[in-house]
């Protein structure tokens, strides 16, 4: 008998890998159903009844084929490889988008095997999910199992990721198996959080950057929001983009969220053709890696305003506590220039998230000794950041 586990796994966590470990030591609860019961057999499963089944030697992942909050199906198999040490006989599959049709397909292509098909919950707001059975409708060698375990219902992928965030590995060691190492978890760790950083960062930049220009450009005439690519078509245009950009130093190649524009390059326009965007993500990296208390990630703004560049005490940056938003004035300035207001303003995030900037109703630090204490702080904390984090990418 061979069990059949699809499921997106963005990522594996502790409950996934505890199905797997009771399916293959025949130590699980679980009850075999079809489409006609099983919201009773769902329910029996929550209250640790289960069937006598067939011994089950093999266990069989399909991993669905989206990503999900930057975790791909590549990071998902890396992770069931490293589980598949402490596990024994599991196979992992790259399924299709719907893991589910890959894992039917599987059946089919082998008949003369026989299956269960595993749906893993947590609670009755998962009971829906066992109607999936329904996928397996013409298997004569495949039957749904509904299986539950102890962990399963205390972990959530979503938590998952937000522990791995916050850099805690106390906090993020009750969501790994208590069979792997310490230092498969530390690999793990850190294969995620750079995925889940910059997902984190593309989608707010994504979603500022188009309400803030769908109302405006820089000579104030309306202009309509860019509409949102679908993950395959904007993972096409980025492979594009880097074959691109190196092609011949004469042009200018930019990244421009749902297309890419190539033009002459203009050495006083860098700022405004620069890609902020991966230097974000590597400098929120680094600063995570130093431990420092920067979740949840601020909004970034980028406004290109000809009259504060102009200005010779025009804004450059500023931080918003109220909402916790970034803006950064990038017209005329040099890229290291602008990174280094967002290490500062950085600064600031992190005092606002320590709720030191609640009292402050000044901008003038002449006005008030509090808020030159905050500003030194950050104008030293600031710049030292950037310039480690600068040094740590150069020596790579």
């Amino acid at each position: 008998m061979i069990a059949l586990y699809p499921g997106a796994f963005k990522p594996p966590h502790r409950g996934h890998f505890d199905v797997v470990r009771d399916l293959l030591s025949n130590n699980h609860r679980g009850k075999v159903y079809d489409i006609d019961n099983y919201l009773d057999a769902g329910e029996e499963v929550l209250k640790g009844k289960g069937d006598k089944l067939k011994p089950i030697e093999k266990v069989i992942i399909f991993i669905g084929g989206n990503t999900r909050n930057g975790i791909t199906p590549e990071d998902s198999e890396r992770i069931w490889n490293i589980y598949k040490k402490y596990l024994g006989d599991i196979e992992v599959v790259l399924g299709e988008k719907n893991p589910m049709y890959a894992s039917s397909k599987y059946a089919k292509a082998n008949p003369g095997d026989e299956f269960y098909a595993v749906t893993g919950v947590r609670g009755n707001e998962d009971l829906v999910d066992l109607k999936r059975v329904t996928t397996f409708k013409n298997r004569d060698n495949v039957d749904g199992l509904a299986v539950t375990t102890d962990s399963s219902k205390q972990v959530r992928a979503t938590n998952f990721r937000n522990a791995i965030l916050s850099g805690n590995l106390d906090d993020v060691r009750d969501f790994f198996p208590k069979e792997i190492s310490r230092e498969d978890i530390l690999n793990i760790i850190k294969m995620l959080k750079s995925s889940i950083v910059a997902e984190q960062l593309n989608k707010k930049i994504e979603e500022t950057i188009t309400e803030t220009f769908k109302t405006e450009n820089n000579s104030g005439a309306p202009v309509a929001p860019r509409s949102i690519l679908k993950s395959k078509d904007r993972s096409y245009l980025v492979h594009t983009f880097n074959k691109l950009r190196d092609k011949d130093d004469k042009l200018n190649v930019t990244f421009n969220q749902d297309h890419i524009r190539i033009d002459v390059k203009d050495d006083e326009d860098l700022g405004n053709r620069f890609d902020y965007t991966p230097f974000f993500g590597s400098l929120l990296e680094y600063m995570i890696d130093e431990k420092l208390n920067i979740t949840p990630l601020p909004e970034v703004k980028i406004r290109r305003d000809a009259t504060e560049a102009a200005d010779f005490f025009g804004r450059t940056a500023y931080y918003q506590p109220t909402t916790n938003e970034i803006v950064l004035y990038v017209e005329g300035r040099h890229p290291k220039d602008v990174m280094r207001s967002f290490a500062h303003e950085m600064v600031h995030h992190m005092q606002n998230l320590e709720g030191r900037l609640g009292k402050i109703e000044t901008t003038n630090t002449n006005e008030s000794d509090a808020l030159l204490e905050l500003e030194k702080e950050a104008y030293l904390q600031g710049n030292i950041i950037f310039r480690n984090w600068e040094d740590s990418v150069k020596n790579k």
